[in-house]
């Protein structure tokens, strides 16, 4: 039979461990290619009527909604095309991010420390398509990067809420 001492520890122990996470899942942000929860920042209140602010940004971090209630938040590279703002992946399979935002395309962005309440959809014209594959290519030196074989990349179209 545990003694008083023995549960007490026990009790504490616990406790302990239930701060260690919530204060790892509070304070865990994306970094390089990590991923992580939730994103901090201030968060925007107007709408955005020009992205062209983010073609001196190099990278931006996505949080999206999971089937288990916790979000997902990764480093991600955005594209300003008219004014817009898009953002895009490569691959032959989908990242995690793209998949979550297939099914609830709410999402949030942490663009220079602030944070855009948003809508993730996928870019399915070609000539839209084309069109930010040479606006991605020079922003980010896609031949420096990848070399001559340069990967299909998927794009998406980012429209702020109110």
């Amino acid at each position: 039979m545990p003694t008083l001492n023995s549960r007490s520890t026990s009790i504490h122990l616990q406790q302990a461990a239930i701060l260690t996470l919530i204060i790892s899942i509070s304070a865990c942000q994306p970094a390089d290619e990590t991923p992580g929860f939730w994103l901090n920042g201030e968060v925007v209140e107007h709408i955005v009527d020009d992205w062209t602010f983010t073609n001196s940004v190099e990278e931006i971090f996505i949080q999206t909604k999971t089937w288990y209630l916790l979000p997902h938040s990764t480093t991600i590279w955005c594209g300003e095309m008219s004014g817009e703002l898009y953002v895009g992946s490569y691959a032959d399979e989908q990242k995690y991010w793209e998949s979550n935002v297939l099914l609830n395309p709410d999402a949030r962005l942490q663009i220079n420390g602030l944070l855009y309440d948003v809508s993730v959809t996928p870019v399915s014209d070609t000539l839209a398509i084309a069109n930010l594959d040479v606006r991605y290519a020079a922003k980010y030196n896609m031949a420096e990067v990848f070399g001559e074989k340069l990967p299909q990349w998927r794009y998406y179209r980012v429209s702020q809420h109110n």
